[in-house]
């Protein structure tokens, strides 16, 4: 007997789909709308963990910045530009998701929209905490898949230790997010929290 992948396919490969148009019966009748007595609702963004009701509340956690730091990191690109020494400027740029690599993904992935011979690539990790030295080694590691271009790094946290304590490395700018008089008992819309996000690359 023939396996059964096998018969579907030579099923299928028979099939002709000018057959199609002589299936069934033509349709006729009134058409119902259906109305759905519901309360429309937009999620919000809670700072404690206790107050999140799914899908009315969520919890604030690292794909939501990430979405936000690719919104507003263009406020502070000229700045890294400037620290990476790159010629070009902010419009050579476009600021892309999640890229994978070939060791894990990065969260957000700058490229030149219109690279002549090699490209710059400035590869982004976000934290909702404080970042730690294995935050730092995790992106050298991303870095140094990108043999033969340039690259650079920008690790964004809401804090960071002592440079001394991560070790010189000027291919990684770190860069603290704050929200601006935020309260944690309060919640919020993404668009709100988006107007608060600041970034500043820290010293």
């Amino acid at each position: 007997m023939a396996k059964p992948i096998s018969l579907f396919r030579r099923l299928t490969g028979k099939f002709r789909f000018y057959n199609v148009s002589n299936m069934g019966e033509s349709f006729d009748k009134k058409h119902e709308t259906l109305t759905l007595n519901a309360e429309r609702f937009i999620p919000k963004i809670v700072f404690r963990r206790n107050k999140q009701k799914i899908p009315e509340k969520f919890y604030f956690h690292e794909l939501i910045l990430q979405a936000s730091v690719r919104r507003k990191l263009i406020d502070i690109l000229d700045e890294i530009i400037n620290n990476f020494n790159l010629d070009c400027n902010v419009n050579d740029f476009e600021i892309l998701g999640e890229k994978a690599l070939p060791e894990g993904f990065v969260d957000v992935f700058l490229k030149l929209k219109h690279p002549i011979g090699s490209n710059n690539y400035i590869l982004v990790e976000v934290k909702t905490g404080k970042a730690s030295k294995k935050d730092f080694e995790q992106l050298k590691h991303y870095l140094s898949e990108f043999k033969g271009e340039n690259v650079g790094g920008i690790l964004v946290a809401r804090d960071f230790p002592k440079r001394k304590m991560l070790g010189e490395d000027k291919r990684i700018i770190p860069v603290k997010y704050l929200f601006n008089s935020l309260n944690i008992e309060e919640e919020y819309l993404y668009e709100e929290l988006l107007k608060m996000l600041t970034l500043e690359v820290a010293k």
